[in-house]
């Protein structure tokens, strides 16, 4: 009883408490040592799942930015978290792929990814407190390139000549790539640029300007701040652009409606001439196009059992596309004759891309006559020639013009640049 007493209360009492303290001690220090690894397996598995997620979402808007549909999107998604130790297994993991739902990625448009897994740790092992969740929120977002007009050629005095024209922008100014003095050559007629407040613009030149440009109308109404040399040269907003596919395609199909002038969708290798197109894609294997062209907004496809509402993407490739080689028509347009109501389509990849010349195509796409009139809706795209006005005083009215040089003669040019309207580039990326 006295030893019992003197462990408690006597000198052998400071030894007892000293041992109790030290294991009090010890067991928190193990405690820390515990939480300190655990975390560090969380915080490395939580780290690998964000990676895992960003991968998976990424690999969606790479599909969307290749034209794939959402569903497509999904299941890359799907399969890039398997390739990456991610399966849904109702136990561990779950994998979740989804269209978002919060603004501004709810659109098809984005995928969101959501990983959930049941972590193993060492002090509270495989509980509530171990479940760790990432998400991630991936998309082919549109990429407005806030030019009405873009020289794309890198060299030549007067990539960009406005020669006599009447030029009238709106919602976009101009770009010239080429570094050549005197790259751009300004018209000796009327200017009007005009430009949103959220957007103002410029007349943008990597090389010099020469001839006349307007001077700088900052703020409102016109918001455009004039012209700058020097400037950085800009990519080829189309350069990554799929090419459409002859995959199911008809070849030369046959006229239908009135008169059977209308077209509908197809690879073609004879030349479309004062015709009326439906709807959908159309091919010119050296082909080419002429005489008066417009839309057809009432007749049934009948190959797709549809009404026709005119919105078109005409590709002009070579003779022998998708194979290399082959050579490629001139697309052309001379005298009295008129190409109106042509649109680009609302939807898919090639949504505000109305014509598009094969980059492999060196031929320019020329305009000429004085009762000659272009009034369509979408961009027109030649990167590997000119965009040019070779005699006559046509009239012109379109979404963009983005081409390898851009020579506008006397004709009368009225650009009105939007997203809505404009092609807009998708550039796969990670929002979220």
């Amino acid at each position: 009883m006295s030893r019992l007493r003197g462990f408690w209360i006597g000198a052998e009492a400071e030894a007892g408490q000293a041992i109790v303290l030290i294991a009090v001690t010890l067991l928190g220090m193990l405690v820390m040592a515990g939480l300190a690894i655990d975390a560090g397996q969380l915080y490395s598995v939580r780290r690998a799942m964000q990676e895992g997620a960003d991968a998976a979402a990424y690999a969606a808007s790479i599909t969307l930015y290749q034209g794939g549909t959402q569903v497509q999107a999904f299941a890359a998604a799907a399969a890039d978290a398997t390739r990456n130790g991610f399966t849904q297994d109702g136990t561990v993991t779950w994998v979740t792929i989804a269209q978002p739902t919060v603004a501004p990625f709810n659109t098809a448009e984005f995928a969101e990814v959501t990983i959930v897994r049941n972590v193993r740790t060492s002090l509270v092992p495989q509980s509530p407190l171990t479940q760790v969740t990432v998400h991630a929120i991936a998309g082919a977002n549109s990429l407005n390139n806030d030019y009405a007009i873009i020289a794309l050629g890198p060299t030549g005095v007067g990539a960009f000549s406005g020669g006599t024209a009447t030029i009238s922008l709106t919602g976009g100014g101009i770009m010239v790539n080429s570094s050549a003095a005197g790259a751009a050559a300004g018209s000796s007629d009327t200017w009007n640029i005009t430009c949103p407040a959220a957007n103002p613009c410029n007349v943008d030149v990597v090389g010099t300007t020469s001839g006349t440009f307007p001077g700088a109308q900052s703020g409102s109404p016109k918001y455009y701040d004039g012209v700058r040399t020097a400037r950085p040269v800009i990519p080829d907003p189309f350069a990554g652009y799929p090419k459409p596919s002859v995959t199911g395609m008809p070849v030369n199909p046959a006229g239908f409606g009135p008169s059977n002038l209308t077209n509908r969708q197809g690879v073609y290798t004879s030349s479309l001439s004062a015709k009326k197109l439906c709807h959908g894609i159309y091919i010119l294997k050296g082909a080419g196009m002429g005489g008066n062209m417009t839309v057809d907004t009432s007749t049934i496809d009948p190959g797709s059992g549809l009404v026709c509402d005119g919105k078109v993407m005409v590709f002009n490739t070579t003779t022998t596309y998708p194979a290399a080689g082959g050579t490629c028509s001139t697309l052309s347009w001379t005298g009295n004759i008129d190409i109106t109501g042509l649109a680009a389509m609302t939807t898919g990849p090639y949504k505000g891309m109305l014509l598009w010349q094969d980059g492999v195509c060196t031929n320019n796409v020329s305009l000429s006559g004085n009762g000659f009139d272009l009034t369509v809706t979408g961009t027109i795209y030649v990167p590997g020639g000119a965009f040019q006005v070779t005699g006559g005083s046509p009239n012109i009215t379109v979404s963009q013009i983005v081409a390898k040089t851009v020579t506008l003669g006397n004709s009368d040019v009225v650009i009105n640049f939007n997203s809505a309207t404009a092609a807009q580039p998708l550039i796969p990326r990670l929002s979220k």
